[in-house]
């Protein structure tokens, strides 16, 4: 066989590979499922096929070339299954750019050892493939997930994984130096995407340590007046100003309409409103069951709005598409309030993980991962109950979670 030709179908071979690696890994990191279909099959074939190709066009003449774009289809594939932001994405990249590289240096040395007479083509062929096995056996044993989740729920590690490896490529770039334009493109670029990652992770801490605690502060002071201002007086539209201008200090925009002195039900409703015209994503739809025929024994009105809104936040900043299902019933003697929303189960735990302190399944969200955590203890205190289910809904055509809570 031609050389340049079979030399082409073991670079087709190899990229077909990494990018089996990457999707499993990838997966694994997310704690998502692989889903091994037709679509998924043809990408990694299209991608060996041209990645491969191009790297065999351009390994002698341009070798950082062929880097550049293997490195950036990879960064942007990773992009692509994971919908993360560029920082995530970053140290996604590291651990699975860290993970294949240590295993193929275990899989060279050890064929060094056996002293296989075969070309250096081939060689790296059965790294690869040796590689490849080993990659989808981790896979399945879910091993890089709990490093990886420690990592994205500490804000300070990935400042240090960022610097370092920012440190890390300076320090290769600056004794590897080629007076190259594609070497200097290529180090360019990774530098960028790193320094842009740093600059997000820098921002993300400067909200917590600088912006957080100021509010903090504020909200301790206005709550104090607002509580002894109530207690000063007891006219009710005194009361009303003052809470009304408590809200403007604190640059809250209630957005809440149609408020009726009395009618309890249609207050809900209002509350409900409100958060779909909140909604981030699109406008969602709702279907409501309200009865608040009483008020609670236990749980005063303001305390229902509040675990009826964290667990609209909870439904809404899930992205579905389908219907929110809110029931609600409140009589003197007992409390019922349950929310549906679609639902697609990323792993065997997340029941147990869900209400656990900076837990959450949503990825844009800058506070995020405390509102379930602490609802859970506010329902304890009360001596409620939440209940989770998990059933096929025939209606949407859709699995959905339910999330209850009672009081008896």
């Amino acid at each position: 066989m031609n050389t340049y030709i079979q030399d082409c179908i073991i670079n087709i071979i190899l990229n077909f590979l990494d990018c089996v690696m990457f999707y499993y890994l990838c997966n694994n990191l997310i704690n998502k499922k692989p889903k091994l279909s037709i679509k998924t099959i043809v990408i990694g074939i299209l991608y060996g096929i041209i990645m491969g190709t191009v790297a065999n066009i351009l390994e002698l003449s341009a070798p950082y070339t062929a880097k550049i774009i293997l490195n950036i289809t990879g960064f942007f594939l990773l992009k692509f299954i994971t919908r993360r932001k560029t920082q995530d994405v970053l140290i996604i990249y590291a651990i699975i750019f860290v993970s294949i590289g240590f295993i193929q240096l275990i899989a060279i040395l050890l064929l060094n050892v056996l002293r296989l007479g075969i070309s250096e083509g081939y060689r790296y062929l059965l790294v690869q493939i040796i590689t490849t096995m080993i990659i989808l056996f981790l896979s399945t044993k879910n091993l890089l997930y709990k490093f990886y989740n420690m990592i994205e729920k500490e804000i300070l590690l990935k400042l240090l994984i960022a610097s370092l490896a920012g440190i890390l490529l300076l320090t290769f770039y600056y004794f590897n130096f080629e007076a190259t334009t594609t070497y200097i493109i290529f180090f360019s670029l990774f530098l960028i995407i790193i320094f842009l990652s740093l600059f997000q992770i820098l921002r993300k801490i400067f909200f917590y340590t600088n912006k957080v605690p100021m509010q903090l502060h504020d909200v301790k002071n206005i709550l104090m007046g607002i509580y002894l201002s109530v207690y000063s007086t007891s006219n009710i539209t005194v009361i009303r100003n003052e809470l009304d201008k408590v809200l403007e200090i604190l640059d809250i925009d209630i957005g809440i309409k149609d408020i009726n002195m009395n009618d309890y039900n249609q207050n809900i409703l209002s509350l409900i409103n409100q958060k779909k015209g909140k909604a981030a994503y699109h406008e969602p739809t709702f279907l409501t069951d309200i009865s608040y025929h009483e008020p609670n024994a236990k749980v005063s009105f303001s305390v229902i709005l509040y675990i009826l809104g964290v667990l609209l936040d909870n439904a809404i900043e899930s992205g579905t598409e389908k219907a929110i299902i809110i029931k609600i019933s409140v009589i003197e003697e007992s409390l019922f309030i349950s929310v549906s929303n679609e639902y697609q189960r990323k792993s065997a735990d997340d029941f147990n993980k869900m209400f656990q302190d900076r837990y959450s399944t949503k990825e844009e969200s800058t506070l995020r991962g405390y509102g379930l955590s602490n609802l859970s203890k506010v329902v304890a205190d009360y001596g409620g109950h939440i209940l989770l289910k998990e059933e096929y809904n025939k209606e949407q055509k859709s699995d959905y979670i339910t999330i209850t809570i009672e009081v008896k």
